[in-house]
């Protein structure tokens, strides 16, 4: 058997292939969480009682702690990614999203249709493991390794895992965590992953939440805050460049029609009627 190996501070991804093997039975360990996503040929087995067949680059099983794993080959070369994480982290980052107890059981449906971005993300981490340890390597590796355990944290989230009523209660708390980070960061360059990485959670989560709670995208939502803060700093007489330095937008045509569509004037114009004088009329 062959095993390639990516350990990170949180995530533990290994790419497993194997020849000539027809059977293999173990019980998983008593502190991790891992998911299994079959890559090449064909197998099936029984996961924690649950029977299932192998279908290539989708969510295999989901092993608990100690659950028992039993697989028969159908084919002579097996390959699959395995992504093991510490129990006790995936539940700490489950209570960031407002929820105290998950229903773990329910990981291996909440992860169908995330693969693409689970195997894009450990077949990177995979390629840095062969680099030498450092910052660099550090710097490339921790947003991979969030994404991932964004992903099936937020898979978690949802309303069989929360108490009546609390389904709201966890979009408004990821859309004001991410617009926390909005505000704190407003001068910087903010991607959607800078956000999810922020709340814990996987893009999708949080563009259902900003839809739910705003009725808008993150992004969107990102622009309107950068063009009310151009326009407190404007009404100070700010310096239109100045300002928008501070918010992150660039002085541009486009920004000013963006401006105008929101303000009903182009922020010149703003900046103009900071600048008058009203007179007192009649004592007020």
């Amino acid at each position: 058997m062959q095993v390639e190996t990516y350990r990170g501070s949180q995530l533990t991804v290994l790419k497993m292939s194997a020849a000539g093997i027809s059977d293999l039975r173990f019980r998983h360990h008593p502190a991790m969480v891992s998911v299994v996503i079959p890559t090449r040929g064909r197998f099936q087995g029984v996961a924690a009682g649950r029977s299932f067949t192998a279908v290539l680059n989708q969510v295999g099983c989901v092993l608990l702690p100690d659950d028992p794993l039993a697989l028969t080959a159908g084919s002579d070369v097996l390959s699959a990614l395995v992504m093991q994480l510490p129990l006790q982290g995936l539940l700490d980052l489950c209570r960031r999203q407002g929820v105290a107890q998950p229903n773990l059981h329910l990981l291996l449906d909440a992860l169908a249709g995330q693969e693409r971005l689970l195997l894009a993300c450990c077949e990177r981490l995979l390629q840095l493991a062969l680099r030498p340890e450092g910052e660099a390597r550090s710097t490339l590796a921790l947003p991979l390794e969030a994404s991932v355990l964004a992903v099936m944290a937020s898979g978690l989230v949802g309303r069989d895992q929360l108490p009546h009523g609390s389904v709201q209660d966890a979009h408004a708390l990821h859309v004001e965590r991410a617009m926390a980070y909005m505000e704190s960061h407003m001068s910087e360059v903010i991607a959607l992953q800078d956000l999810c990485q922020s709340c814990y959670i996987s893009a999708r989560t949080l563009q259902v939440s900003f839809q739910k709670v705003r009725g808008c995208t993150p992004l969107q939502a990102l622009q309107e805050i950068r063009l009310a803060s151009l326009r407190k700093h404007l009404l100070k007489r700010l310096d239109l460049r100045e300002a928008c330095a501070l918010v992150g937008l660039p002085p541009t045509g486009r920004m000013a029609a963006n401006y105008k569509r929101l303000f009903g004037e182009l922020p010149s114009r703003t900046r103009q009627r900071a600048g008058r004088v009203i007179s007192r009329v009649d004592g007020l």
